[in-house]
């Protein structure tokens, strides 16, 4: 039966979708902002490895130019926008395929791509073998990294379609699922006449699972950095107000002569590629060893580190930092009710509690300056890095985690717990020796720089709302 090539790649096709649907909807539990635009981006994701294989047919050269172009322009009709494009490249995908049939053009097969082969160029010129191992790795990582940054570009040509950190990881998570998708099927369907049934089940769990995870958290990862990127003019706001300057970023816009926001996207887009590329490299290099020199240690560290990577990943998609939705429709965006100079104010005190490790008061504060300004993305921002930074033990963290929008929305166990964390800090001030209080300023403008902020505090948050 399997030496019908058909059954065998119809089995091969339904073992490698099993593993790969459980991981889909594993990955599409956790909230992306479409999961349409999610499985659009995991078929975008299977046509990335049949276009690796394709690209290693091209390197042995003597290959039609036309059969590399088709493909190409194919793809290309369900990318652009235009449909004046999609009309010019429909014409031509017609013409290509038509041009084997007919006689009067189809010279333009004759037309043949230079062999231009770098795995062979690798194995010729390399000094070692470790040396055209570690170049082999190097380039394919490349490649498959890159195409996999070439999706995210492609589903990110509309703003909608990433608007929270977690999509950006979600939907590059997808694509390393389709990818690894139709590399299981490729293994599956070469491999199955070779080697015996046990060694067929071990490869299919470890590559079903272990390659796959690792798949999934490259790619995560980089999408984690990709959507930080996306979103770095609020990012690159909340740190010049925290007075964190990004030397980095600094240079690059000076060399580029771009702004500091879009020199801050390329880097962090640039550092989650070497990210990905490092543990992908890493990861493929002991596995080599383990197979050339049978280093068995190297198995079980490789196992580890993947699951290691994994529950960095999962780490990652729960910081609340991913889940804020950070472009909002100016139709819709309601105006803040805050004074510009009053907002720096509270923005520059919510910076000192955050170093001060005074991540409850911060949390409070935001909420009530979201009140005000709920579409205040550096306030967003504020409120979801006191929540990353507070330990998970912490009961504040719990109930403070919740939307609250006002003190009747509060349940009464909730006000319970804020008013005793209100009352405990009050009890620690009282019992710390305060110095001889001065002598209060005759007006407001006398009044010492802190007490200015603390009266602007109290006035947009509402009398009685906090103690400090």
């Amino acid at each position: 039966m399997l030496d019908n090539s058909l059954i065998r790649l119809g089995l091969s096709t339904l073992l490698a979708a099993i593993p790969i649907a459980v991981w889909l909807f594993i990955t599409l539990k956790q909230g992306p902002s479409s999961k349409k635009i999610a499985l659009m981006v995991f078929g975008f994701g299977c046509i990335t490895a049949p276009a690796l294989l394709g690209l290693q047919v091209v390197w042995e050269g003597k290959t039609a130019l036309i059969l590399a172009l088709i493909p190409i322009v194919g793809l290309s009709i369900l990318i652009v926008d235009s449909y004046a494009k999609k009309a010019i490249l429909a014409i031509l995908f017609i013409l290509g395929i038509a041009s084997n049939y007919l006689e009067k053009i189809k010279w333009i097969w004759t037309i043949k791509i230079p062999q231009f082969n770098l795995q062979s160029a690798i194995d010729s010129n390399a000094s070692s073998y470790i040396t055209a191992t570690i170049l082999s790795l190097l380039l394919f990582v490349i490649l498959e990294e890159n195409i996999k940054l070439y999706v995210m570009r492609t589903i990110d040509r509309k703003t909608l379609y990433i608007s929270k950190i977690n999509d950006a990881m979600i939907y590059a998570i997808a694509a390393a699922l389709g990818f690894s998708f139709v590399e299981n099927i490729y293994y599956l369907y070469s491999l199955w006449p070779t080697i015996s049934t046990g060694e067929l089940v071990t490869m299919y769990v470890f590559r079903g699972i272990f390659t796959t995870a690792a798949h999934m958290t490259y790619s995560g990862i980089f999408g984690y950095y990709y959507g930080i990127g996306k979103f770095s003019m609020v990012i690159n706001q909340q740190n010049l107000i925290a007075g964190d300057h990004d030397r980095i970023s600094q240079i690059i816009s000076k060399i580029f002569n771009i702004p500091p926001s879009e020199a801050f996207r390329q880097k962090m887009v640039l550092k989650g590629l070497f990210i990905a590329m490092t543990m992908h490299f890493s990861i493929n290099f002991m596995l080599q060893l383990q197979m050339d020199y049978g280093i068995q240690i190297l198995l079980p560290i490789v196992i580890l580190t993947n699951i290691g990577m994994y529950l960095f990943l999962q780490y990652l998609m729960d910081r609340k930092a991913g889940h804020l939705i950070l472009l909002v429709d100016p139709s819709t965006k309601k105006r803040s009710t805050m004074v510009k100079k009053d907002e720096d104010v509270v923005i520059e005190l919510m910076t000192m509690w955050l170093k001060d490790q005074k991540y409850v008061d911060v949390i409070h504060i935001c909420e009530r300056l979201l009140e005000r300004d709920p579409d205040n993305n550096v306030v967003k921002m504020f409120k979801a890095k006191a929540m990353d930074e507070m330990d998970e033990k912490n009961i504040y963290k719990k109930v403070l985690g919740t939307i609250i929008k006002t003190n009747d929305d509060l349940s009464s166990s909730d006000k319970s717990i804020i008013s005793k964390y209100v009352s405990q800090n009050e009890t620690q001030k009282k019992t710390q020796k305060t110095p001889e209080p001065k002598k209060e300023p005759q007006n407001e403008q006398q009044k010492p720089p802190i007490a200015q902020k603390k009266d602007i505090l109290e006035n947009l948050t509402g009398e009685g709302t906090f103690k400090l």
